[in-house]
């Protein structure tokens, strides 16, 4: 990175003009280079998965912005735009789901009550660890085939357990309603 000296055009700059980096820090020196080549790094699993997690509220919140019915919702005296409040709201819900997936006992009476599978009950140990699960993450844990996976989520959502997420094909995903004791 280059250091630029008594530049009057340049000084104090901070940000990007075209593929150039510029940098202004606390001493008043202005430095300019390329961005950094991330093209060799690899992210982790958490990583990707919060990646993923974000893409979705970002999905979620140009949803709002789409819909009028769905921005109704997010109309308030707050500072925060919309597609904030939207996102916001997205992630949260994310974080509540888990706890609520915590706070289920699956114990025999529940598993009685409801007359639960095994590979069922499996499905929803792993829900109280992750938060949710896709029909793939079900296909995998209990070694099923697509169409089964599909029949028993749909069983837990009948016998409101699970709530589907809405979204259809890749991306859909079941969380936890709560106990119903």
């Amino acid at each position: 990175m280059a250091k630029i000296k008594d530049n009057y055009v340049t000084h104090g700059i901070s940000g990007k003009i075209g593929k150039l980096v510029f940098k202004y820090n606390k001493f008043g020196n202005t430095s300019v280079g390329l961005p950094p080549d991330l093209s060799n790094v690899i992210p982790t699993k958490r990583q990707n998965k919060l990646r993923n997690n974000f893409a979705k509220a970002v999905a979620y919140a140009k949803s709002v912005l789409k819909d009028p019915i769905k921005a109704e919702k997010y109309q308030t005296g707050d500072n925060k735009s919309l597609y904030v409040r939207a996102m916001k709201d997205y992630l949260n819900q994310h974080k509540a789901a888990r706890k609520k997936a915590t706070r289920l006992i699956i114990d025999n009476t529940f598993i009685l009550k409801h007359r639960l599978s095994s590979r069922q009950v499996t499905a929803l140990r792993f829900i109280q660890k992750k938060g949710r699960i896709s029909n793939s993450d079900y296909q995998y844990l209990n070694h099923v085939s697509k169409p089964t996976a599909t029949r028993d989520l749909q069983d837990l959502t009948k016998k409101a357990i699970l709530n589907p997420s809405g979204i259809r094909g890749a991306g859909a995903y079941y969380e936890i309603i709560g106990s119903d004791d």
